[in-house]
């Protein structure tokens, strides 16, 4: 098994020019703070998305870093720009979600009540509609004063409507609310004379967010799209992305993963060993992901004593052929996955434990 992508030099990459802040791929940290560390064609994507003004579309097995990978940038994104940090803001598809439901959500019943209680407060709040509008994770990233990054996380569970329906907002950075009839980009401008503190709900569009001041001054957010490829996506859609998929890591990169999320841990290179050759069971419905690795080590790390691990992975690894630069694969004398603690982190259906042997 030689891989020979890694065998060859890397060729040199053209460095970027000035302007606008670029992520790099040193100094990654994901949503619990370890390090994340990237393939740089990722990061090359990511900064053509950013130039381009176009979301970035991130496919992979489920657990292979996709969702991680937008904290990460969002990290990044609020180290190289001045000001306050802004947490990386998220939209969960589900598979009745409508475009309007990652742009804002208009409460009518609470608008109906407040018009029908005896508290004249709420009666007068009621005449105005913005009391009742909440923007969501996508309505707040367009509306930002300065670039944030948003993840739209798994649209492929959406109806296959929304990804179409997101088209204008998403190209223009305006959106329209109709329980308001005005546009998302419009203002309430105060009166002269008329302290703005006392107007009604304060607006979060505007002229003070520069969306009507011209292409050059508009602040589009950093849009990471993920999807599992549960199915196709429409082609309007994917014309207007920047697309990358996640390949599996190899096993020396995976190492280093591993690495970064359990220091110190003497047992590394064996848990990788096997876990490859436990992914490489042809039959399995549900091969383990990364993020399944990383909780296996993690229980590993907390439950046992470390030296009976590292006795105990050392002897099951024996039954395993290969080295970390080209990858594993099973030697004749099957590896015992009985003996192997911790396995139902990583395998989770009965009919995968049965098949090596552990029912």
């Amino acid at each position: 098994m030689t891989n020979t992508a890694q065998s060859r030099p890397d060729r040199p990459q053209p460095g970027y020019r000035k302007g606008q802040p670029r992520i790099s791929v040193a100094g990654l940290k994901g949503r619990d703070n370890f390090d994340y560390l990237p393939d740089p064609r990722l990061i090359a994507a990511l900064n053509a998305a950013i130039v381009l003004e176009r979301p970035l579309l991130l496919t992979g097995e489920p657990g292979c870093g996709k969702t991680d990978f937008a904290w990460a940038v969002a990290g990044a994104l609020n180290a190289l720009l001045p000001g306050e940090d802004c947490p990386l803001l998220e939209c969960h598809v589900r598979s009745d979600s409508r475009a309007s439901d990652l742009l804002y959500r208009y409460d009518a019943l609470h608008r109906f009540g407040d018009a029908h209680s005896q508290d004249p407060e709420a009666v007068q709040r009621s005449k105005d509609p913005r009391w009742y509008v909440k923007l969501a994770a996508l309505g707040e990233a367009l509306t930002a004063p300065r670039q944030v990054v948003v993840l739209i996380d798994e649209i492929d569970k959406a109806p296959r409507d929304l990804p179409n329906d997101l088209l204008r907002e998403i190209d223009r950075g305006v959106f329209e609310i109709p329980e308001l009839q005005v546009s998302g980009t419009e203002t309430d401008k105060p009166k002269p004379g008329v302290d703005p503190d006392n107007l009604s709900p304060k607006t979060r569009w505007g002229h003070d967010y520069q969306f009507e001041m011209g292409p050059d001054n508009r602040i589009k957010p950093i849009v990471i799209i993920t999807s599992n490829v549960e199915r196709q996506l429409p082609d309007p859609f994917l014309r207007r992305c920047i697309f990358f998929n996640i390949t599996f890591p190899k096993p020396e990169r995976l190492t280093a993963i591993v690495r970064a999320h359990a220091d110190g841990v003497p047992y590394i290179e064996h848990a990788v060993k096997l876990f490859f050759a436990l992914r490489g069971e042809t039959q399995l419905t549900k091969r383990p992901a990364t993020s399944e690795l990383l909780d296996w080590v993690n229980a590993l790390q907390k439950m046992y004593r470390q030296e009976d691990v590292e006795t105990l992975l050392r002897a099951l690894a024996g039954a395993v052929k290969g080295n970390l630069r080209d990858g594993f694969e099973l030697d004749s004398e099957k590896a015992r996955w009985r003996e192997l603690p911790g396995i139902h982190c990583l395998l989770k259906t009965r009919e995968d434990l049965a098949r090596v042997g552990c029912d």
